[in-house]
């Protein structure tokens, strides 16, 4: 059973049943301390929890018992569920900043893979069906084009408008099997333009805010018309959760994980761009 703690303002993580016994008696948790598992209505201070009842800690006074309203954010947080599912999307977008405040410090990295790993794949498969659909309408001018173009493998040019619509939706099908798995290698670049701020999350602080961000944007930036409103409000959640969850100041993230980035690709195309521009003029 892992319990979540709180200290009102501030969550302190998740726990096992054992290790918050084990906390109330050294004084780690305090008994107005506030508590909640999957399950519950509300949270309650521990010193009312009967798992904790024969520790002889003293019961806190009522006043405290209403203190800590706000259940762990985003809702996939607190369980899998349909309700929890569209609620994160609604929680990281319309309310960033209470929701990575609301952020458990602890927790591990796979409750929000899976729930990145949940919206990246279905939005990715329903593009490849679409792209594929789009493709079997106009497949014979695709072919067309594509036998005219000399540097093409043999195979391509050999394939049916039924070959070329399986090999487009099985290449989107593997991209949406394993892009989720890139959050590893993001995260971790992430984490280490941040170092330079003594970022207090941690990797997984990097990879937790990440995952949640990446995953309930992705579905809206597929979205036609919508997507160009969706991600640049996404860079602007996405600083907004790795500020909260590491306790850097929002201009400092801005710089490491936007500026730093956008000005080492201007420097990569300028690069590759000026030599041929060069021998072109």
């Amino acid at each position: 059973m892992q319990i979540h703690v709180a200290r009102p303002p501030n969550q302190l993580g998740v726990f096992s049943q054992e290790e918050v016994a084990a906390g109330l008696q050294s004084g780690r948790f305090l008994p107005t301390d506030q508590g909640w598992r999957e399950g519950m209505s509300a949270w309650t201070p521990l010193s009312q929890w009967l798992e904790f009842g024969s520790l002889g800690i003293p019961s806190a006074p009522s006043e405290f018992a209403p203190a800590a309203t706000a259940q762990p954010m985003p809702a996939w947080e607190r369980g899998s569920s349909i309700g929890n599912y569209f609620g994160t999307i609604k929680d990281v977008a319309l309310n960033p900043v209470q929701t990575f405040d609301n952020l458990p410090a602890e927790g591990g990295l796979g409750r929000p893979l899976l729930y990145n790993y949940l919206t990246t794949f279905p939005a990715l498969l329903l593009l490849g069906a679409l792209y594929a659909l789009i493709v079997a309408f106009v497949g014979d001018g695709a072919l067309q084009a594509m036998r005219s173009n000399p540097d093409l493998p043999s195979f391509l040019k050999d394939l049916s408008v039924g070959g070329l619509v399986g090999l487009l939706f099985g290449f989107v099908f593997c991209v949406a099997l394993f892009t989720p798995l890139a959050l590893f290698v993001s995260s971790a670049f992430t984490y280490f333009l941040l170092l330079p701020w003594s970022p207090r999350g941690g990797y997984a602080g990097s990879f937790r805010a990440n995952a949640y961000v990446n995953g309930a944007f992705f579905p809206l930036t597929c979205i036609p018309c919508l997507n160009y409103v969706a991600a640049p409000w996404q860079v602007v959640v996405n600083v907004i959760a790795l500020s909260r969850v590491h306790q850097i100041a929002w201009w400092k993230v801005l710089i490491s994980v936007v500026v730093i980035p956008c000005c080492l690709c201007c420097g990569v195309y300028a690069a590759v761009l000026l030599p041929l521009l060069t021998k072109m003029g």
